[in-house]
């Protein structure tokens, strides 16, 4: 029985059995789970680290493994040091052990008692990755990610870690009415759209050409992105005295996705700047639910316009 039905979890598996990984690489595959190992806690860690970290939502470690990826014995100190790297990292996972000694098994029980879970391999994985799937669908940004898969699979490929837990982050937090969230939400989605497009700069010049960006001294740094010649330009330098293009038209003046682009960046603009949280123009959180969804239609379109899939 899968985890979920919706969509797969990804977890860590820290051993440096690599037969015992593979087949519960295969038993992962039975449960809805993809798993990602590695063989030292090192290696773990710069999993954790990476961009592919930001997906993983439980974690399985061995027992007795390697600390560092040149060491020559495995350690039972490997799992005190991955005791520690978790806790000071503060991530909020699930954490399974395993081990296939018996009297290590014994002697974990014990020590781990209301702090981890402990499992004996060859007989217990339908037990731990029943209990894996249960905490992990607990986690909000696991089931909000799970709702939103088609956006966050965009992100993951595109935008990288700190876009995914920005969007992350207004998700969870887009019914909240304190006017000094509301705001920062919509300056999130509007840097979150100032990305998209330098982003689209990368894969077509053409739609973003480069004199819309601006660099700092000349760097790769991004120090300001005019979105308003951007939309401009992406409609064709559209002229309503004329009703005429002056260039090749990407979005037309009067679709929705258009609409949708100059709507993210007025009202995103408007909320950021405003001033009185008397005026009944004020924005709430269903503004910040406008702009949100506005921009998920946007990221559906900057994918299919690159050659996503």
């Amino acid at each position: 029985m899968k985890c979920a039905e919706a969509s797969q979890l990804t977890m860590l598996m820290i051993d440096d059995d690599e037969q015992y990984v593979d087949a519960l690489f295969r038993d992962a595959q039975r449960y809805g789970v993809v798993l990602l190992s590695a063989a030292s806690l090192e290696e773990g860690r710069e999993i954790i680290e990476s961009s592919a970290g930001a997906n993983i939502s439980g974690v399985i470690l061995d027992v007795e493994c390697y600390r560092r990826r040149d060491e020559e014995t495995p350690s039972s100190s490997f799992i005190i040091a991955a005791m520690k790297y978790f806790t000071e990292r503060g991530l909020s996972l699930p954490i399974a052990t395993i081990t296939g000694q018996q009297h290590l098994y014994e002697r974990y029980v014990q020590d781990f008692e209301g702090v981890w879970r402990v499992y004996k391999k060859g007989r217990d994985e339908p037990g731990m990755f029943a209990w894996l799937c249960s905490q992990a669908l607990e986690l909000e940004w696991v089931r909000i990610a799970g709702r939103y898969q088609d956006i966050f699979a965009v992100i993951d490929r595109h935008l990288g870690r700190a876009v995914r837990q920005e969007l992350l982050d207004c998700l969870m937090t887009m019914n909240e009415t304190s006017i000094s969230r509301i705001r920062g939400n919509l300056a999130t989605l509007r840097s979150i759209q100032e990305k998209l497009y330098i982003t689209l700069h990368r894969h077509r010049p053409d739609m973003v050409p480069r004199q819309f960006i601006t660099y700092r001294d000349g760097g790769i740094e991004v120090q300001s992105v005019n979105l308003a010649l951007i939309l401009d330009h992406l409609k064709g330098n559209y002229d309503p005295r004329t009703h005429g293009n002056q260039g090749r038209v990407f979005l037309h003046y009067r679709s929705t996705l258009y609409r949708f682009s100059e709507m993210i960046y007025k009202v995103a603009s408007d909320g950021i700047h405003s001033i009185d949280d008397d005026s009944p123009a004020k924005p709430s959180r269903y503004t910040v639910q406008a702009v949100l969804f506005a921009l998920f239609d946007l990221i559906l379109w900057f994918s299919g316009v690159i050659g996503d899939g």
